[in-house]
């Protein structure tokens, strides 16, 4: 009988984190791949940029995610029959400690709502003192919707 309530108490535990966890999670939220990321982008000015084709996808790595004179690389895979590209750019800093995300894509009154965390160093750190050009780009599920932006800053 002892051994019984354990692996029906055992059973339950298991169970019950995997159900609140499906429940948690907003339905019309979008799956997002990171593409690429970094902090050295040739990209001088800040720029949030959808791109939903093949050589719009081409232009934008050629131009603002390769740095001047590296050898040309094709960009990453995409596959624009059913993905698209979100890319976002902080524009040049003057210091480290700078960067960009995209937390999240979902859809919401009829538009995708994008939100991008900027992050910049606390007024008394320390940072290295180099150009800096952080981005981020993902790739998320192929949509018609207009693309909103939403950012949230972090000192």
């Amino acid at each position: 009988m002892h051994s019984r309530l354990t692996l029906l108490f055992l059973a339950g535990s298991l169970a019950a984190p995997c159900s609140s966890a499906v429940s948690a999670a907003p339905p019309a939220t979008t799956s997002l791949r990171t593409v690429a990321r970094g902090t050295q982008s040739p990209a001088a000015a800040s720029s949030r940029q959808v791109i939903r084709d093949k050589a719009a996808w081409s232009r934008l790595w050629t131009t603002q995610l390769r740095p001047e004179g590296s050898e040309a690389e094709t960009p990453p895979a995409v596959d624009f029959s059913r993905e698209m590209v979100l890319a976002v750019f902080q524009g040049q800093k003057s210091s480290g400690g700078y960067a960009v995300t995209i937390l999240s894509a979902k859809e919401e009154k009829g538009a995708l709502l994008v939100t991008v965390r900027e992050q910049s160093p606390p007024p008394d750190a320390m940072s290295i003192q180099v150009l800096t050009s952080p981005y981020h780009v993902v790739a998320v599920k192929r949509s018609k919707l207009p693309v909103k932006w939403k950012v949230v800053r972090k000192p």
